[in-house]
């Protein structure tokens, strides 16, 4: 009895694990799909008379007018004046809002942002914060070098790399990994280290 009582324990469990996020996906889809159609209708509205194909075309339309709202903004960002501006007005609602900057560096991240985005930065690490004989190894970021060869690094936590811990560390717990990108590390911090084998090959490199 005890056997079929795991069995079908097992088995449920196996299946929630692959059926539950591909729920989750598509409501997340859904959600996506309905937001984007809510802040695109006014627009829709407003040039649908203006065009042959009544609302479909309308809303194809606002969709791309959007997108290119996007794009300028991007290009916008990059220059320094657009820059400066953000960072003005980013500080500003961090201050105001409440979780806006987690959740602001979480789509960063799930989004694969390039240059300066969001504040996790830097040189992928493994850091060995019990000794360098432990065998217990974390993925780190080198957030800052210092003068006398010791390390600052920030410690990301699953399955939000925007909350960690800082440590600061002698060199020789600190094993730079510069063959590993910094997107490639993140992934498999929100992924809550599903990816690792792929990201460190056969093994964890274990010191003597």
């Amino acid at each position: 009895m005890r056997k079929l009582r795991n069995f079908v324990l097992t088995a449920m469990l196996g299946g929630l694990a692959v059926i539950l996020p591909l729920l989750l996906f598509v409501a997340l889809a859904r959600w996506l799909a309905g937001l984007l159609r809510e802040l695109t209708l006014p627009l829709a509205d407003l040039i649908g008379p203006h065009i042959a194909g009544g609302g479909t075309v309308a809303f194809a339309v606002a969709v791309a007018a959007m997108l290119a709202a996007c794009f300028l903004t991007g290009i916008l960002l990059r220059t320094r004046v657009g820059a400066m501006a953000w960072e003005s007005i980013d500080v500003l609602l961090a201050r105001l809002t409440p979780g806006y900057g987690t959740l602001r560096d979480t789509v960063v991240q799930l989004l694969g942002a390039g240059q300066g985005a969001g504040n996790l930065r830097g040189e992928v690490a493994l850091v060995r914060l019990w000794g360098p004989e432990s065998a217990v190894a974390q993925i780190a970021i080198v957030t800052a070098r210092h003068a006398d060869g010791s390390f600052t690094v920030y410690v990301p936590t699953a399955p939000l790399p925007t909350q960690g811990f800082v440590y600061h560390l002698r060199p020789e717990v600190v094993e730079l990994r510069p063959d590993i990108g910094f997107e490639s590390a993140m992934r498999v911090v929100l992924a809550c280290g599903s990816g690792a084998a792929e990201l460190f090959g056969a093994a964890l490199p274990m010191r003597s």
